[in-house]
């Protein structure tokens, strides 16, 4: 396989939101979900995200888990992952957490070429940039590029639209689902996996590896049938 194995990790409500219609930073998930997220980060080589991701929430992207942290360490990992932004834009402010927290291994801004020459040049103080495609970012070839970076195994941590493009290109292998038990509503609250979608029988089939309820939680885990 020319890319990394790649998994997208989200969490929800029981009416499929990953957030609110105000786009507030989510806060439904528990302690276990979080530990969740930090087994799939401390398996990983590198965390991917969105930039209306780092604009709502501007979360970090390192394990936090002490548990979790000697697990990667077992792995033989370096204690940072890669952390990757993926924005066509490149419309991010460079002094955002995301280009300051020092738990990254690494900082790739994945762009276009033909995205604002100054916005670029503000990010590559702070980043690597990479520009791979026009229009929209090429994720096959942002995951060949990784590939070839030595990254082997990749964590998608989301928005819906991100996820989207993943699943539009056919590029994920396992899919991990948290269901919180709370309702958000909003016709337009963000789900999951947003864009302009699959007809029916072009659907993304997956197959349910394990699911386990914690607390009211439950946590999915789906491979993705080829």
């Amino acid at each position: 396989m020319d890319r990394p194995f790649v998994c997208i990790n989200v969490a929800m409500t029981a009416d499929g939101k990953i957030t609110s219609a105000l786009r507030e930073p989510p806060t439904f998930a528990s302690r276990f979900d979080k530990k969740t997220m930090d087994r799939l980060r401390a398996e990983a080589d590198a965390v991917v995200v969105g930039a209306g991701t780092l604009r709502a929430d501007d979360p970090p992207f390192h394990v936090r888990d002490p548990e979790m942290k000697e697990r990667r360490r077992s792995l033989h990992k370096a204690d940072g992952l890669i952390n990757v932004l993926v924005t066509a834009s490149a419309a991010v402010d460079p002094a955002s957490r995301f280009f300051s927290a020092r738990h990254a291994a690494g900082r790739i801004v994945a762009t276009v070429e033909d995205a604002d020459a100054s916005r670029l040049a503000r990010l590559a103080e702070v980043a690597e940039v990479w520009t791979v495609g026009r229009g929209r970012v090429d994720l096959p070839a942002l995951l060949s590029r990784l590939k070839s970076r030595g990254i082997d195994r990749v964590v998608v941590e989301g928005g819906g639209e991100l996820n989207w493009g993943f699943v539009r290109d056919g590029l994920i292998d396992e899919l991990y689902v948290t269901v919180a038990p709370a309702l958000l509503g909003g016709r337009n609250a963000p789900t999951p996996c947003e864009g302009e979608g699959l007809a029916m029988d072009d659907r993304r089939r997956l197959k349910l590896v394990s699911a386990d309820v914690v607390d009211g939680e439950i946590f999915c885990r789906y491979a993705v049938m080829r």
